[in-house]
Parts: structure tokens; sequence; C-alpha cells
């Protein structure tokens, strides 16, 4: 009997080919440990036990003009600090000379409300053009602007789903 189906002996076509897929092997107890001599994010074994949940992605910012146009920046919980420096959470390092060099904004996600905020920062921040002066809730769809830099929110997170949920 043939290993594929269709497939008849004699016939010049050949069988579809199946993709190979690699398998995890736990490793073996004679291997040496070397996890002292080298770094736990270099080692097959680290990247096998990461955990995704560990921050999870609740919603996104997309820089839709402004330099870094098209690029996707994840939200975590809790306090999302943007700005273009070191310090920030959401790094808007693309060469926007308008943007000063400490935070600008935060958009907050809080797990208990499952609902999220933007918290202006610098006195330039606008919010569907309008200055945002205030804490103000996001539903999805909004567009903030910090400098020439605008950014489109677009949540995953909320009332109807959320990763620590029932």
């Amino acid at each position: 009997m043939p290993l594929y189906r269709g497939f008849k002996k004699g016939s010049s076509t050949p069988p579809p080919l199946e993709p190979t897929r690699r398998v995890a092997r736990p490793a073996s107890k004679s291997r040496v440990d070397r996890s002292a001599e080298e770094p736990a994010a270099a080692t097959p074994a680290a990247a096998l036990t990461h955990d995704p949940l560990a921050n999870p992605v609740v919603g996104w910012l997309a820089i839709v003009a402004g330099p870094g146009r098209g690029e996707i920046l994840p939200l975590g919980y809790g306090v999302n600090d943007i700005g273009r420096g070191a310090g920030a959470r959401i790094r808007l390092d693309y060469g926007d000379a308008a943007l000063a060099s400490g935070n600008q904004a935060a958009i907050i996600y809080s797990a208990r409300s499952r609902r999220f905020y933007l918290q202006s920062v610098a006195a330039d921040a606008w919010l569907d053009g309008q200055l945002v002066r205030e804490t103000v809730e996001l539903t999805g769809g909004e567009v903030l602007q910090l400098g020439q830099t605008r950014l489109r929110f677009v949540p995953l997170c909320g009332p109807a789903f959320d990763w620590h949920g029932d």
C-alpha cells in the first residue's frame, strides 16, 4: 500500500512532500549544566520556558503619521509611559524633533475596571484634535498626536475580554 494516497506505482508525478518539523527533546542528564557560564537568554532552555502571559499585550498604538509611520507598539498592563527617552515603556525614538526627551503621555490599562485611560504629561498632547487637559477614557480608534507623530489606539482587552478573566 502506498504511503501517500493517490500515488500510483510507476507514476512520473512524485508524491507531495510534507513539511518537516523540529521536535524539542528534553535535555539528557549526561549533559553538562552550563547555566552559570552562559546568560539565560542565550540558552535554548530559557527560550522554551518563556511565559508569554508574564506581560501580555492588552492593546496597541499604531503610528499612522510622522516619523515611524507603520510601526506597531504593544501596550501592557498598568502604566504605559509614552516618550522619546530610554525610560519610556513606549519609545517614540523615530526622529521626531518636536518630541521632548521626557515622557509625553501615558496610557493606563486597569485590569480591575478593564478600561483604558489617557493621561497627558506634557502640554502638547492632543486626542482627536483636542488638547488633553485631564485624564480621558479611551474606547478604541482614537488618534493621539504627540509632536509630529500621530498614533491610533487599538484595544485588545476590555469589558468583553481580559487575560486575567474569569
